[in-house]
């Protein structure tokens, strides 16, 4: 897993230095979507650390806002 979250940041790094998408002789090509890597590497570090034991298996929520107390 910490192979591949690796790889994510590169892309990340590689998209916002270089730029989502290029032309050459009139054809686009879509390099990435930076928004789906970003999300990618948030879940894979929500997984590494509930791996990791560091956090906790899910979240807490509030009912206090739906009428409970």
């Amino acid at each position: 897993m910490a192979t591949t979250l690796a790889e994510v940041e590169t892309a990340i790094t590689a998209v916002e230095t270089s730029g989502q998408s290029s032309v050459v002789d009139g054809l686009q090509y879509t390099r990435a979507n930076l928004a789906a890597l970003i999300q990618l590497r948030d879940t894979l570090k929500g997984e590494s650390d509930r791996a990791a034991g560091s956090r906790p298996p899910f979240r807490g929520f509030q009912l206090s806002g739906m009428g409970y107390s």
